[in-house]
């Protein structure tokens, strides 16, 4: 029998993804084992766990998109084992396939004139996938999808950055470091180290100017959408950082574009705070200028 897209149904932590596209890899970690004297081996040894990439894309409608949580509440939480920071854990199901340890490594936006909103997102996860393929004809329910003709660019860099404005097109991209953490004796991870985190925001115009000292420049541009026929902001990409390069083009036929690329490794200005631990009242002796009673 053969399926189609209408087949397959994605979610993940239980919610629906309307997906123009998605692919599931599962890839193992295996070296050949070679005996004393030979070129050719049929024996193979596994020297890693079970590496899996879950890629897709997705249509933002404006209800905050729930993907886009993920960025701000994973690996931020301290686990009970007072090192652990995997936070926020997503569990997903492709086609009726599942797994449970999943992570985002990867989240990404291009905003092009008169285009719907489209993200492009990478989850990896570490376990066997469970269950089995089942098709579906669920009936999607009617929904709007934002379209970059509704996107309106706010810049509150420092003024070093010159005059920007008449924005041509810009991105938005997210990445994180995610590393697996193995006991002897176990193929699924005991728990998952956090990397570097890095949100970086092309922006390209049409207006050169500017310019880029050694040490860049501290940029911060905002990114709003609304529905049609509507003033209410009902998705928002912020980037806050540095200007790292600036790129002037020119070719015949079209209009000289100055792209902007802005970096930031810290992607919340929020301060999180973990906890209060109390401490012993400190004593002093009798005649000290630090007794007080």
């Amino acid at each position: 029998m053969i399926f189609a897209a209408k087949n397959i149904k994605l979610s993940l932590n239980e919610v629906d993804i309307l997906a123009t596209q998605c692919s599931l890899d599962i890839a193992n970690a295996i070296d050949p084992r070679y005996d004393a004297g030979q070129r050719h081996s049929r024996n193979y040894f596994a020297n890693d766990g079970v590496g899996s990439t879950l890629t897709f894309s997705h249509f933002l409608t404006g209800d905050l998109d729930k993907i886009k949580t993920f960025i701000s509440s994973q690996g931020e939480l301290r686990g009970s084992d007072r090192r652990s920071n995997q936070g926020q854990i997503i569990t997903g199901s492709f086609g009726g396939l599942t797994f449970t340890s999943g992570y985002l490594q990867s989240y990404s936006i291009e905003f092009s004139p008169n285009s719907p909103v489209v993200a492009n997102s990478t989850v990896v996860f570490f376990d066997d996938l469970e269950g089995e393929f089942t098709q579906t004809e669920d009936h999607i329910p009617q929904e709007e999808v934002l379209n970059c003709k509704n996107i309106s660019i706010i810049n509150t860099s420092a003024t070093e950055i010159g005059q920007i404005n008449d924005f041509l097109s810009a991105s938005y991209n997210y990445t994180s470091e995610i590393n697996p953490v193995y006991q002897a004796g176990q193929t699924v991870p005991e728990r998952i180290y956090f990397g570097k985190k890095s949100v970086t925001m092309g922006i390209r115009v049409d207006n050169p100017t500017g310019y880029l000292p050694y040490n860049g420049i501290t940029a911060q541009f905002k990114i709003n959408l609304t529905k049609h026929n509507s003033s209410t902001n009902v998705e928002n990409f912020l980037c806050f950082g540095t200007l790292q390069s600036r790129a002037m083009q020119a070719s015949v036929g079209n209009s000289v574009s100055h792209q902007l690329a802005i970096v930031s490794h810290n992607h919340t200005n929020e301060t999180n705070v973990l906890g209060i631990v109390a401490t012993e009242r400190p004593i002093f002796e009798e005649g000290s200028p630090y007794n007080l009673e």
